[in-house]
C-alpha cells in the first residue's frame, strides 16, 4: 500500500447468542466508545470518515444505514456503509487512509440477528437465480457442496468430528466463545443431521457482537505517538456467483475466492505464499468442511492441509473459530481480526501464543456468496 496503515484502538460488545439487554444501536454505542477510549481519541476532532458493515437484511428494515451515525460518533460527519463482510470494510478504511482522504477511519460491524424474524428467509433470499430458492436452501447447499468435496477428496468424516471436537474445546478458554463445549468426535459423528451428511455441529450457530477497529496512517500515528499492529496487505476476491459453474471440471469444489485474495495479499505485504510464513492464522469455519476447503486454498497442498486439520496446531485458530464463537455475518471478520489483534498486542490472556509477530486472517462472507478476502498483521 503506497501509505502504511496501522490500527491503533479495539472495541467490542456482545459475543453471546442473543443479547437482550441492549438494542442493537447500544451495542455499537458500547464497542465504538470502547474502541476511542482504547485508542484514546476524540471522534469529533481525531476520525476523518466512520465505516459501517452492515446489510438490510440483516438488520430487520431497509435504509439501516441511515440509523447508523449516531452511535459511532458520525453525527453530520463522513459515513459510508459497506454491505459485506467486515474485511472489506477494512479495506475501504485502508485505501481512504491510502488516498489521503484523512489520517484517521473507524470501521464498525456488527451482527444482531435475534432482531430478524426469520433468518432463513434472509439466507434464501440470497440464493439467486430465483429458481434455485424452490428446490435447495443454503443448508441443502452446503450439504451437496460438503458431498461433493467429501467424495473427491475421498475425506473421510472422523476428520471433520475431529475439526468441530478440537474447536469447541479450545472455545473453553475463550469468554467470546458462546458454542465452546468439551466434547468428543463420537459426540459430533452422533449429533442431529441436518441434511446429509451435514450435522448441526458442523455448521456455525448465530451469534450476536459489535466490533469497532480504528486505523490510521503511519504518519499520524507516529506524530500522536500511538502505539499501532500494522496492516502489511489486505486484499479480497470474489469468484463464480453460481453454483453449477463453481464446480466445473475440479475433482472436488475449490475456493477461488480464498486462494486469489491470500496470493494478492502476499504479493502487497511481500512475503512468501505459504503459512509457514505466519507466526498465527485465523482461517473461516462457518462449516466444518470449510476450514480444510480454505486451508487447501492457502497451502495448496491437500496433504499439508488435512494433516493440520487433523492435529489443529495451537497457532491454527487459536480463538477456537466461528464454530465455537458463532456466526456474527458482517462481523465474523471483524471478530477474527479482534483475535490476531489481541494476540499481537500480547493481551489474548489464558489463549496467548508465544512470540507472534505477524498474523493472517482469511475470510469467508458465507452462503451463498463467493466472496473472501485476507489481511496479514504486524507488531
Amino acid at each position: 500500500m503506497p501509505t502504511r496503515v496501522g490500527i491503533i484502538g479495539l472495541g467490542y460488545e456482545g459475543f453471546r447468542p442473543i443479547i437482550s439487554d441492549l438494542s442493537v444501536r447500544e451495542l455499537m454505542f458500547e464497542a465504538a466508545s470502547k474502541a476511542y477510549n482504547d485508542a484514546n481519541i476524540d471522534p469529533r476532532r481525531d476520525v476523518s470518515s466512520f465505516i459501517s458493515c452492515d446489510e438490510d437484511f440483516w438488520e430487520g428494515w431497509s435504509i439501516t444505514d441511515e440509523m447508523v451515525p449516531d452511535q459511532i460518533g458520525g453525527a453530520r460527519r463522513a459515513v459510508s456503509t459497506v454491505s459485506a463482510d467486515g474485511l472489506i470494510g477494512i479495506a475501504q478504511a485502508a485505501m481512504q487512509i491510502s488516498s489521503g482522504i484523512g489520517d484517521v477511519v473507524v470501521v464498525e460491524a456488527h451482527s444482531k440477528v435475534a432482531d430478524v424474524v426469520s433468518k432463513n428467509e434472509v439466507e434464501m433470499l440470497s440464493l439467486e437465480p430465483g429458481y434455485v430458492r424452490p428446490i435447495v436452501n443454503p443448508d441443502t447447499l452446503a450439504a451437496l457442496e460438503m458431498s461433493y468435496y467429501m467424495n473427491g477428496r475421498k475425506l473421510d468424516r472422523h476428520i471433520l468430528d475431529r475439526i468441530v471436537a478440537q474447536e469447541k474445546r479450545r472455545g473453553l478458554k475463550n469468554p467470546r466463545a458462546s458454542f465452546s463445549a468439551d466434547i468428543n468426535e463420537k459426540e459430533v459423528s452422533e449429533s442431529e443431521e441436518i441434511v446429509k451428511p451435514l450435522k448441526r455441529m458442523d455448521k456455525a450457530e448465530y451469534a450476536e457482537a459489535a466490533v469497532t477497529l480504528i486505523l490510521a496512517s503511519e504518519s499520524w500515528i507516529k506524530k500522536e505517538k500511538k502505539d499501532a499492529v500494522y496492516i502489511d496487505g489486505i486484499a479480497w476476491s470474489s469468484s463464480l456467483p453460481w453454483y453449477e459453474a463453481a464446480t466445473d471440471n475440479t475433482k472436488y469444489p475449490e475456493a477461488v475466492y480464498m486462494q486469489d485474495s491470500f496470493r494478492k495479499c502476499c504479493k502487497i505485504a511481500k512475503v512468501k505464499e505459504g503459512l509457514s510464513s505466519f507466526d498465527m492464522i485465523e482461517v473461516d469455519d462457518q462449516y466444518s468442511y470449510k476450514l480444510l476447503q480454505h486451508l487447501d486454498a492457502l497451502t495448496g497442498d491437500s496433504k499439508e492441509s488435512e494433516e493440520m486439520a487433523e492435529n489443529m496446531p495451537a497457532y491454527l485458530n487459536p480463538s477456537s473459530g466461528s464454530l465455537a464463537i458463532g456466526n456474527l455475518v458482517e462481523a465474523t471478520s471483524q471478530a477474527r481480526i479482534l483475535e490476531a489483534l489481541l494476540q499481537l498486542r500480547g493481551e489474548a490472556g489464558v489463549m496467548q501464543l508465544k512470540r507472534v509477530s505477524n498474523a493472517l486472517v482469511a475470510s469467508w462472507r458465507g452462503l451463498s456468496s463467493p466472496t473472501g478476502g485476507a489481511i496479514i498483521l504486524s507488531r
